[in-house]
């Protein structure tokens, strides 16, 4: 019997296409982003303030360079960084578990990666005195035919 299944591990061994040494090939597909305030955008929204395509969940159709009008339920830090011409009117972004909300206004990141992103009118209530701060945000992660190198999805 034990002979059977080794002989059978080692039959599936060799019908393995995929060496244990080569990297995994990841597709790119774009983030979904709701905007409705009930599903986490945390990560659709960093994408899409990175300048790059981000699809409604509702419609399927692409974000586009503005969004106006909507409410972000949010898990983590949102990093706007400039240059990627990006626009962000009339949202609310929310931390239920930190009870903060950002609220506006305005968020443009205009066309200049070297200009901190502009702001107008914003609202910070239960925020910490230091957030919203612009800092040098480390460079974003390469990519190989528009694929992140280490093909992370949340």
């Amino acid at each position: 019997m034990k002979l059977v299944a080794a002989t059978l591990f080692c039959a599936l061994l060799a019908l393995c296409p995929a060496k244990a040494q080569e990297q995994a090939k990841c597709a790119a597909s774009p983030h979904l982003l709701w905007g409705d305030g009930e599903h986490d955008d945390t990560a659709a929204l960093n994408a899409w303030f990175r300048g790059e395509t981000v699809i409604w969940a509702q419609t399927h159709e692409p974000a586009g360079a503005e969004i106006a009008d909507r409410t972000f339920l949010l898990s983590s830090t949102v990093y706007v960084s400039g240059g990627t011409e990006r626009r962000l009117e009339r949202f609310q972004m929310i931390w239920p578990w930190r009870n903060e909300v950002v609220s506006g206004g305005i968020i443009a990141t205009g066309n200049n990666p070297d200009e901190e992103p502009r702001t107008e009118g914003i609202t910070m209530v239960g925020a910490d005195p230091d957030e919203g701060v612009p800092y040098k945000a480390p460079d974003p992660e390469p990519l190989d035919h528009g694929v992140p190198r280490h093909c992370l999805t949340s």
